[in-house]
């Protein structure tokens, strides 16, 4: 395997140059990831998916436009996989698609909003 050409064909077909680290997955395996995962597990994943979405300004020194989101199911793919969660929170930072400083600030943040957005709810409805 001394061709240059035969290593990169070598590779591409054990996935090792795919561009997401779901994307070399079967599909069967991504497709309904999400639902697969416990509550606590889907509490993360939901975190990690709100916090790339919220995104508003690139973080210092990452480029203006960051790679391509994640799905729930890609993100719980990772989980299935056999990634901690916080493997998955390094990958998705240094793709630059988390500013937060530890998978910790993430959670945090989205519990403290679903709250806020569930008593918000709750004050709103009126009875009759």
């Amino acid at each position: 395997m001394g061709n240059p050409s035969a290593l990169a064909g070598f590779l591409l077909l054990l996935g090792v140059a795919s561009s997401s680290p779901v994307s070399g997955q079967t599909p069967g395996l991504v497709s309904g990831a999400y639902q697969r995962l416990s509550p606590t597990n889907q509490t993360v994943a939901r975190a990690l998916f709100d916090a790339q979405a919220a995104m508003a300004l690139p973080a210092p020194g990452r480029s203006a436009r960051p790679d391509k989101r994640l799905t729930l199911d890609e993100i719980a793919a990772q989980k299935q996989g056999g990634r901690a969660w916080g493997q998955v929170f390094h990958a998705m930072k240094t793709r630059g698609l988390l500013h937060a400083s530890n998978l910790g600030q993430v959670v945090s943040r989205y519990e403290r909003s679903a709250s806020v957005t569930s008593s918000a709810q709750t004050n709103n409805t009126t009875v009759r």
